[in-house]
């Protein structure tokens, strides 16, 4: 979301900034933005109370579209437009709240953050100084991309949006206007270009409709075709009919219910969407249609005049940019801060904090550079500003995150190789993520050779251990390995899964088992994850197939946070700065201790670990715990040593090479293979 003129005016009728004047500030607007921006809020601290508040953003791309067309068309009639002067503007408005943010979330990283987390950071720093963190999100999205929890500036893919959108509408308009083509005519074109462009994609390439600035457009289009469309209908000469049209449409009556109509779809949208829609597509149209209707109802209708006007509704409004801007990383370093979870107690105190945070903002910062008489000053010193703060950024990213911020033992500790964990898990040649179907693995995934063939069966836990495996396999020259693993898909016939395609490609799977007759075939996965109902009938057709053996390996031990941070900050926080133990409280910092998961399954490490055990034996096949190899009564491994610094773990759950190895190695001789 963007809060796009999110700052407001005065309240007066007349407002001069530069030498643009506001004409007819409407305080309902700043209303509307308040519900806009409290729902984002209470979306993102509190998702079961407001399940929709992600529409928010939505209206806030309608507004701004409105708002900003509405200066342009303003500027054009007096014949005083210009691209410096638009972007002036804007850099007015957006730059002081954002660059306020930004540098504090740099500061604040680098005293908080794990080194690739802070390059991270600086890299989406960039994104939003450079108003492309929409695009870079886009090309980060992928299976074993850090989660959302963990990026600060998430959120500034609105930003992104509107601000590329702002880089071609005004000239858009600016030429028709020239070429005496109905600018009208060029936004209705725009709005149903993109919103075609989003219907057809949005289902099939979600993340790339989500984030791209084509597929968005229609929504400040919206905005937009609402301006001109008003303005079109006044210079309608005046005949009995369209007076009579007039006069129905300024009635008290269909203002009001205009009015009423755009809250109920906003408020449907808030309360009844879910973030599994596939979502801007159709969705989306009723809280930007609803948002459209409220500002066509014009302000003196009694519900934009009573409700959205009410002084406490315009007051959120005018703080509303810089409420969406720190909210937001405030939210994300308290998870970062609280692991475990974050209660509803810390949460709200969260949102106090942006309020408070987004108040000063607006009172010290925004409007002091607002208010400065010499505009071209103030662009200068926040043109450089940021350049100063992209200079700092792309430092700290190209550094790495500075590791050198702490010890090379706890830099080790705290390795983020997500590159190399992809190349060792065959990532895309025998992994496969969501959506893709088993018959795109590569002829590569099973080894020629005349050896006994293992094959490991499994999810993108199973997939983590192929490169321990592999090593075994070369040091031994016991035996081959074919590798089918599949995202979020544990081996198990019959599952539906998350992911699209998981019963197909575990169908094909035990197909190539009964092709291939293998020596051995191990199943694996984060088995805490799924119901495991279908293991037994599983491990049976295994057999049926001619395997000689079916292996199940347990889960690895997870984590409430990604054991590398737990290091860091247990290191951190020491006066002494002592390099923590090799071992972690499991009952403390481990995940799942005394938990209940979906559809009520106990996800309590110690049952998984029982009931596991008891349908592999029972159904024929060897059971081995990798959690007895990493744990005992001091806690569980996240490293092999104390003097040893290589990470055990990639995140919460995915074992890198080095702990597939630890693993592996540990478990050989259950295997039945003596590793040299």
């Amino acid at each position: 979301m963007t809060a796009n003129e999110m700052q407001n005016n005065r309240l007066s009728a007349s407002v001069v900034i530069g030498n643009v004047r506001h004409i007819g500030y409407r305080p309902d607007i700043d209303g509307l933005r308040a519900i806009a921006v409290l729902a984002v809020l209470v979306f993102h601290a509190f998702p079961a109370w407001l399940p929709g508040g992600f529409a928010g953003v939505d209206v806030f791309f309608v507004i701004s579209g409105f708002l900003i067309s509405k200066v342009i068309l303003a500027a054009l009639e007096r014949g005083t437009f210009t691209v410096g002067e638009f972007y002036s503007r804007r850099i007015r408005r957006i730059f002081p709240a954002l660059l306020t943010v930004l540098l504090c979330c740099l500061a604040f990283g680098w005293n908080t953050m794990l080194a690739e987390e802070f390059a991270q950071l600086a890299k989406h720093v960039l994104g939003g100084a450079t108003f492309v963190s929409n695009l870079m999100l886009w090309s980060e999205a992928g299976y074993f991309d850090r989660a959302s929890e963990l990026k600060p500036l998430l959120h500034l893919w609105s930003l992104g949006i509107e601000e590329q959108f702002y880089i071609v509408w005004p000239l858009l308009l600016w030429a028709g206007w020239r070429l005496r083509i109905s600018i009208l005519a060029i936004a209705i074109v725009v709005v149903l270009a993109s919103l075609a462009l989003n219907l057809a994609d949005v289902h099939e390439h979600t993340t790339a409709t989500f984030y791209s600035p084509l597929s968005r457009a229609w929504e400040l289009g919206l905005g937009a075709v609402l301006v001109l469309g008003i303005q079109h209908f006044r210079g309608v000469p005046k005949n009995p009919l369209s007076g009579t049209v007039l006069c129905v449409l300024t009635a008290p009556v269909v203002r009001a219910t205009l009015s009423i109509i755009g809250l109920l779809l906003i408020g449907y949208s808030f309360l009844r969407f879910e973030s599994t829609l596939p979502f801007p597509g159709a969705w989306a149209l009723l809280p930007t249609l609803g948002a459209a209707l409220i500002i066509a109802a014009g302000s003196r209708s009694w519900v934009n005049r009573v409700v959205l006007g009410h002084r406490a509704m315009v007051a959120v409004g005018l703080i509303s940019f810089p409420l969406y801007l720190w909210h937001w990383p405030v939210l994300i370093f308290a998870r970062q801060a609280y692991p475990q979870g974050l209660s509803w107690e810390v949460r709200l105190a969260g949102l106090l904090v942006s309020v408070i945070l987004a108040t000063l903002t607006y009172l010290y910062i925004e409007r002091p550079l607002r208010a400065s008489t010499n505009n071209r000053v103030s662009v200068f010193v926040l043109c450089s500003v940021m350049g100063v703060l992209i200079a700092l950024a792309g430092t700290i990213y190209k550094s790495n995150g500075y590791p050198s911020r702490y010890p090379p033992i706890i830099q080790r500790a705290t390795e983020y190789d997500l590159e190399g964990y992809r190349a060792a898990l065959r990532n895309g040649i025998c992994f496969i993520e969501f959506g893709h179907d088993a018959r795109e693995y590569a002829p590569e995934c099973v080894d020629n050779g005349e050896k006994p063939l293992w094959v490991l069966w499994g999810d993108s836990g199973a997939a983590a251990l192929y490169s321990g495996l592999r090593g075994l396999a070369e040091r031994s020259a016991a035996f081959r390995i074919a590798q089918f693993t599949s995202s979020s898909c544990p081996p198990m016939l019959g599952y539906k899964g998350k992911g699209e395609g998981c019963e197909s490609n575990n169908e094909w799977t035990i197909e190539k088992v009964r092709e291939l007759v293998p020596d051995t075939v191990i199943l694996a996965g984060i088995w805490e994850d799924y119901e495991i109902t279908q293991l037994a009938a599983t491990i049976a057709q295994i057999k049926q197939a001619g395997a000689r053996r079916v292996i199940v390996l347990g889960p690895a031990p997870a984590w409430k946070d990604t054991p590398s941070r737990i290091a860091f900050n247990l290191w951190r926080n020491d006066p002494f700065h002592r390099v923590p133990s090799e071992r972690l409280d499991y009952a403390k910092y481990g995940m799942g201790q005394g938990a209940i998961g979906e559809k009520g399954m106990d996800t309590r490490t110690e049952v998984i670990e029982q009931n596991l055990k008891y349908i592999a034996e029972q159904a024929g096949a060897s059971y081995i715990s990798i959690v007895q190899k990493m744990c005992n009564e001091e806690g569980c491994l996240m490293r092999e040593s104390a003097m040893s610094g290589d990470a055990f773990y990639l995140d919460i759950v995915h074992l890198t090479p080095h702990g597939s190895a630890f693993v592996i190695k540990a478990i050989a001789s259950e295997m039945g293979v003596n590793d040299r």
